[in-house]
C-alpha cells in the first residue's frame, strides 16, 4: 500500500546520484544553495503529507489491466482496489515533500528575492498553468499524472521574458524558468483535483508532487540548475 513513506526507486537514485556528482563541481563557486535544493527534493520524495479526504469510484480493471497498470506508475492498484471490499475508494490527497513543499517554498524565496519581477513571473505561471492542465491526465488508480515534459516549456518562456531585461542567466533559470514552471505545474493539478468528476474517475491517493507530477517537476529543476551554472 501507499503510505506516508513510500519506497524509493532505487535505479532512480542512482541515476540521479551520478548526474549529482558532476554538477556538484559545476555548482562549487555560486548557486550552491540551488543544488542541495535539488537534493533535499529527490531524497525527501518518498514522504507524503496527508491533508484531506474524500471517497471515490473505484475503476472497473481486471485484475492483469491492475497489475500492469501498477507495475508501469510503480503503485500497488490491485492491492487498493480489494481493500474494505467497497465500490468506492476512501481517497487521500496528500503533499509531496519533495515535490511539492521544498520547491514550492524555494520558489517563493526566489520571488521574494526579485519581487521587481513579479509581473513577468505572474504572465510564466499563467501560461504554465494552462499548459499543465491541458496536458494533465486522471489515470484511474493512478492519480494525476502529468506528462514529463511539461516543465520544458518554461524554459523557452522564460528565455522571452527575460530578453528584454538583460537578467543574468542565473537569475534567468531560477526566477523565470524554475519558479514558473513549480507553480504552473502545481497549479495546474490543483486545478485538476478540484474539477474531479468524483463518480466517473477514482484513485486511493492522490499525490500532489508526487506519484504523477514528480517527474516533471524534478525534471525541470534539474534542468534550471544545469542552465544557470552553465553561463
Amino acid at each position: 500500500m501507499r503510505k506516508v513513506v513510500n519506497k524509493p526507486d532505487l535505479k532512480l537514485l542512482v541515476f540521479y546520484g551520478l548526474i549529482f556528482i558532476p554538477t556538484f563541481f559545476l555548482c562549487y563557486e555560486r548557486n550552491l544553495s540551488f543544488f542541495f535544493v535539488i537534493v533535499a527534493m529527490l531524497l525527501t520524495s518518498v514522504i507524503e503529507i496527508p491533508i484531506y479526504k474524500f471517497r471515490t469510484k473505484k475503476p472497473e480493471y481486471s485484475e492483469l489491466e491492475a497489475m500492469c497498470i501498477g507495475e508501469f506508475y510503480g503503485v500497488p492498484i490491485a492491492e487498493e482496489m480489494q481493500a474494505d471490499n467497497e465500490r468506492a475508494f476512501k481517497t487521500k490527497v496528500t503533499l509531496n515533500m519533495g515535490g511539492f513543499i521544498i520547491p514550492l517554498f524555494f520558489s517563493f524565496y526566489l520571488l521574494l528575492s526579485y519581487s521587481a519581477l513579479l509581473l513577468e513571473v505572474a504572465m510564466s505561471v499563467l501560461l504554465m498553468t494552462l499548459f499543465s492542465y491541458m496536458l494533465s491526465e486522471v489515470k484511474a488508480g493512478v492519480g494525476i499524472v502529468v506528462p514529463s515534459y511539461v516543465g520544458i516549456f518554461a524554459i523557452p518562456l522564460g528565455f522571452i521574458l527575460a530578453a528584454p531585461l538583460e537578467l543574468p542567466l542565473e537569475t534567468t533559470a531560477g526566477l523565470l524558468i524554475f519558479a514558473p514552471a513549480i507553480f504552473g505545474i502545481l497549479l495546474g493539478v490543483l486545478i485538476r483535483l478540484v474539477t474531479l468528476p468524483k463518480e466517473e474517475v477514482g484513485s486511493a491517493f492522490f499525490n500532489i508532487g508526487g506519484i504523477g507530477s514528480f517527474h516533471s517537476i524534478y525534471l525541470i529543476s534539474l534542468l534550471a540548475l544545469l542552465i544557470g551554472v552553465v553561463a
